[in-house]
């Protein structure tokens, strides 16, 4: 009976059970096909907090309510079916050894435990909690091949909590009968705890004296257990000479023969039967297919590798483990009786993290710890790694549903594009989204950051365009971006289908850099520097003059500080040029540094300056300046204030005229005048658009017309969130059928319907707004729209179009200001891995409160 039993149960161990057909099967349902294994993140051997490295994609390790950590689901649903697994430990031969982290494992009718209390030794499955209920339970653990796996008994949703508890199948693995010889309590792991007691373990055979083990052995969690009783087959990954789950027939591609790139480990060409390369532009990567541009470098393999593999490049190159080897910290024992840590202290530590764009690892700096430990002496704040993936990590989808969920049912949108260097060999792509919302206020939200080439090509552009696009369900209701002055930008969006609107921050940059780069500037810098330099450094700190002009050593030393930015340049030489006279005469050893052509090359560069710099000061006054802003300011540029005139020296006509061909290039493409000039239409305080020429006018005026009509034929802009613009209905007349028969022929009746009523409603509304009154400058467009929206309900539809389109493609202070390079430098500080996150968090913090 006992040989019948055990035999029953070795087939049992062999088979797997379908959830829909509620029937047993080998390797695959016969309806269902096979199932789904979902693998753990790659993390390597005794790496602290190894338990939480493994985290699968998807998947939430946080406090729970009851105390202690749980695992929850951060995708919209894990359908029924998934299997979890293999559960990681050590194998326990004892029954002292067995804790509440324990599972048994059948073997040839004896038991051994894999217990996962050492979390640098197990994986994340040791956090999934046990079901209290069977309403709530939504996964069954069940013995597969030697191995303890979760199975998904029903589908779970967003935001819930993985709760496990055993069924029948665990049942007769442990030789029970439900109801009967014991009695089935969920979330009683004491009541399985004691019945494990009970188990007749399988001890190992006894090796020499002098090597005896210990009672524990690693399970699953090296590249081979140390114990025999264990099968290396890990069912869902292939088998083979690989360690990586490659397709399957990528076995036959061919490779580079003098490829010396640990890259080439994914990728091949597609061969003859001689193992000849039929296309040397095409190669294919092993783990999923895609084929991508080769072009004799690596650059492509790699940045795929980093986006759509990052687990499999990680193990790779062996980041994560640089990454952990930084740390200081041992790892957190989540499992231990301690009490958890206080929440509201923990979330804070995570908020300051966000807000102030810090890296994760500086929670394990000696100087935060210590801070901490007087603010909080109980307090013991988690290691980088952990903080990381449970709490920022949940942080992160939190907002990430939120944006996704609002964006997606965006009617319409622009985007900006900023692409910054991380590193010597490291770019980033961030994308933000920007719209008006109803009640007319401007919003971005941050999207994502992807790695792209260091030097990005239009094809790597487009690429990384779309595929965010795609992923945020933003790609139809696009129609304008914003993005720096190259042409690959300005290509890729346009093989997008949309609009390319240059920066107006790097046209202005482009301008003022072109004015201080004319020869007769640059030797007059160069010689105030030098003059600067040695007053503050040399002989010349020891002069009377410091007495008697006290703030000129403040304007030295911030000249020697900002003097070299162009957005801080003017208003450093502004106040030096305050103090020429006592400067005049100043040098060592008597010798007089800065010559009257010298003093005259600075005035006449601070003199074009000044319009540039009182334009970057204008779109930096609100904090978001609108595209509407943009054709005035550069009218005003290019017709008025860098127009030669003939008092100009020679330096004051070459700096304006390099000024203005800056300027000009860049906003000279039809496509961005038009759109341009659309937002000036809107804008209430440019409505008349007198800086236009006639022709211009009559044109922007009809676009105008026909972009508000069709805006209202669009079903989405219907009722895409404005306030209620309907009238009540008025009372319709009583019919007069004497007067119906004598004037009937004469006056008919005409529809209010239909797209010929819209774009009558269209003419009506430009013509009104056009004539109306043009608002004060410091009127703030989107809040006059805001009050007059219901006077101009299909204007007002354009309006949320067009002024929510940014005049930069960061915020303007980030451009005009040293604001950005501090941004810059603290993004520069982050480790690669943290990026995409932190930047979103950053980026969107309002929403996390």
């Amino acid at each position: 009976m006992q040989v019948a039993e055990d035999a029953c149960t070795h087939l049992e161990d062999e088979l797997l059970f379908c959830e829909d057909c509620r029937l047993y099967f080998r390797d695959s349902c016969p309806q269902h096909g096979p199932p789904t294994f979902v693998a753990d993140s790659p993390v390597p051997e005794r790496a602290p907090s190894r338990a939480l490295l493994s985290l699968p994609e998807g998947l939430l390790v946080k406090e729970r309510s009851q105390g202690g950590f749980g695992v929850w689901n951060a995708l919209p649903a894990l359908p029924r079916g998934c299997i979890f697994g293999p559960y990681e430990g050590e194998v326990v031969r004892e029954h002292g050894d067995c804790t509440r982290y324990s599972w048994a494992v059948r073997d040839n009718g004896y038991y051994f435990f894999i217990d996962a209390s050492d979390e640098s030794r197990s994986n994340w499955m040791r956090y999934v909690a046990c079901a209290s209920t069977e309403d709530e339970q939504n996964l069954t653990v069940f013995q597969h091949r030697g191995y303890i796996y979760y199975r998904v008994c029903q589908t779970i949703p967003a935001d819930t909590e993985l709760l496990v508890w055993i069924g029948e199948e665990y049942a007769r693995t442990l030789g029970l009968r439900l109801g009967e010889h014991f009695k089935y309590e969920f979330g009683e792991k004491e009541l399985l705890m004691k019945l494990f007691q009970e188990l007749h373990l399988k001890t190992p055979p006894s090796p020499p004296a002098s090597h005896t083990p210990s009672s524990r052995t690693q399970y699953l969690c090296g590249e081979a257990a140390a114990s025999s009783l264990l099968p290396l087959h890990k069912p869902g990954l292939p088998s083979g000479g690989s360690a990586f789950p490659l397709l399957e027939g990528t076995q036959n591609l061919v490779g580079l023969g003098r490829a010396q790139s640990r890259y080439w480990t994914f990728f091949g060409f597609q061969g003859d039967a001689y193992g000849r390369i039929l296309d040397k532009s095409k190669i294919i990567c092993k783990l999923c297919g895609v084929r991508l541009s080769y072009s004799g470098n690596t650059t492509n393999l790699r940045q795929h590798l980093i986006y759509k593999h990052r687990c499999e490049y990680n193990q790779l190159v062996g980041t994560q483990s640089a990454t952990l080897e930084k740390g200081g910290a041992g790892p957190t024992e989540f499992g231990a009786a301690r009490p958890p840590a206080p929440g509201r202290t923990t979330r804070a530590v995570a908020d300051f993290i966000v807000l102030d764009l810090m890296p994760v690892e500086v929670v394990e700096g000696e100087g935060f710890g210590q801070m901490l430990g007087v603010l909080d002496p109980s307090y013991k704040p988690p290691d980088a790694a952990s903080l990381a993936h449970t709490v920022l990590k949940d942080m992160y989808t939190q907002v990430k549903r939120k944006i996704w969920e609002l964006v997606r049912i965006l009617p319409q949108c622009s985007l900006s594009i900023d692409v910054w260097r991380h590193s010597s060999t490291l770019t980033y792509l961030t994308l933000t989204v920007h719209y008006v919302d109803d009640c007319f206020e401007a919003r971005a939200r941050v999207l994502s950051s992807r790695p792209v080439p260091e030097e990005p090509s239009a094809e790597s552009l487009v690429e990384a365009l779309a595929e965010a696009a795609k992923e945020w369900g933003v790609h139809e209701s696009t129609s304008y971006t914003v993005g720096r002055l190259s042409p690959t930008t300005q290509q890729a969006t346009a093989a997008l289908g949309w609009t390319a609107l240059p920066c107006v921050g790097e046209a202005l940059r482009a301008a003022m850099e072109a004015v201080l780069g004319q020869p007769a500037a640059q030797s007059a810098l160069e010689r105030l520097r030098r003059l600067a330099s040695w007053a503050l450094t040399g002989a010349g700190r020891g002069e009377k003059l410091w007495t008697q002009e006290p703030l000129l050593q403040v304007h030295l030393s911030r000249f020697l500080r900002e003097g070299g930015k162009w957005h801080s340049v003017y208003m450093v030489l502004q106040g030096l040029l305050d103090h020429s006279e006592p400067l005049a005469g100043f040098g060592p050893d008597g010798e007089v540094t800065l010559r009257p052509q010298d003093w005259a090359a600075l005035q006449d560069t601070v003199k074009v300056l000044k319009p540039m710099a009182i334009a970057t000061s204008t779109f930096t006054k609100d904090p978001f300046s609108s595209l509407s802003l943009v054709k005035p300011v550069l009218t005003s540029l290019l017709y008025k204030h860098l127009v030669p005139s003939e008092w100009d020296s020679a330096l004051a006509r070459d700096a304006k005229a390099a000024a203005q061909k800056e300027l000009s290039q860049h906003f000279s493409d039809p496509d961005v005048n038009q759109a341009l000039n659309l937002a000036c239409a809107l804008d209430p305080r440019f409505r008349g658009l007198d800086f236009l020429s006639h022709s211009d006018r009559v044109e922007t005026l009809h676009l105008l017309k026909m972009e508000a009509s069709r805006l209202a034929s669009t079903p989405a802009f219907l009722t895409a969130g404005l306030p209620d613009v309907a009238a009540p209905p008025a009372k319709q007349p009583k019919q007069d059928a004497g007067i119906e028969f004598l004037l009937g022929d004469l006056c008919s009746v005409r529809s209010a319907s239909g797209a010929g009523s819209a774009h009558q409603q269209a003419e009506q509304e430009t013509a009104s707004f056009q004539t109306s009154k043009a608002s004060a400058l410091g009127q703030e467009p989107l809040q006059w729209w805001k009050t007059h929206h219901t006077q101009y309900p299909l204007l007002a539809r354009t309006a949320r179009k067009l002024l929510g389109v940014p005049a930069t493609s960061v915020p303007a202070a980030w451009l005009f200001s040293s604001a950005g390079d501090a941004i810059q430098t603290k993004r520069q500080a982050l480790t690669p891995e943290h990026v995409d996150m932190l930047v979103f968090l950053h980026g969107n913090r309002a929403m996390l409160y």
